[in-house]
């Protein structure tokens, strides 16, 4: 019985004095909170965002507010789409787009489909004149209610609005079913330098976005 008091005893004050070094110890103030307004600097995919202009063209935009969010019964993504561009008014009007997914090989094309409104530059016929080395001449899919698409993206997706659109301040969210997804032809992919997707952090480091995501002067 005095053994059993003791060792209780004894654990009862190494607990204490654990106790009292973590709270004196300077190790404990890395765990300290302090408020901030930058948000966390994540690294995620490129998309751009093809959509019909009222007259028949295509447009693109780029977007990095793109998330899946469900599998079953139907796959959808939610997108956060900026409401002062002519791709959210586009979409607003036809609920429909084509979702993307760039790669290195589109980093030429960023600053215009990022950078410039489709409302002051005809993007579909900039995109084959962007250099004298790069072009990219676009492709149909097959149906004249959709737009056309840059070629040699790494997916695309075939995306309608499910529900209503959500007022979110500067950008509006869409919930958006999965109808088709695409991938570019096995004859493509082996005579293409890069299938691997584009992300934030890459066009960080190319200086050609800022920290907060936009297109860098």
């Amino acid at each position: 019985m005095y053994a059993a008091n003791t060792r209780r005893s004894l654990l009862r004050f190494t607990l204490l004095l654990v106790g009292v070094w973590a709270c004196s110890s300077p190790r404990a103030v890395a765990h300290a909170f302090q408020p901030t307004s930058v948000p966390p600097l994540v690294d995620v995919p490129v998309w751009s965002m093809a959509t019909l202009n009222g007259d028949g063209t295509t447009n693109f935009n780029i977007l990095t507010y793109a998330t899946p969010v469900s599998i079953r019964p139907d796959r959808l993504y939610s997108l956060g789409l900026y409401k002062e561009t002519l791709s959210y008014q586009n979409f607003c009007r036809d609920r429909k787009c084509v979702l993307q997914l760039l790669t290195a090989d589109h980093i030429p094309l960023v600053r215009l489909l990022g950078g410039r409104s489709g409302r002051d530059v005809d993007k579909e016929r900039e995109c084959a004149e962007i250099s004298d080395d790069v072009a990219f001449g676009l492709q149909e899919l097959g149906s004249s209610d959709l737009p056309k698409v840059l070629p040699g993206c790494a997916h695309y997706l075939l995306l309608s609005a499910s529900g209503d659109i959500v007022d979110g301040g500067s950008h509006d969210i869409a919930i958006c079913k999965v109808d088709e997804m695409l991938l570019p032809s096995q004859d493509y992919v082996a005579n293409t330098s890069s299938v691997d997707y584009l992300s934030t952090g890459r066009l960080r480091e190319l200086g050609i976005i800022t920290e907060q995501g936009r297109i860098a002067d």
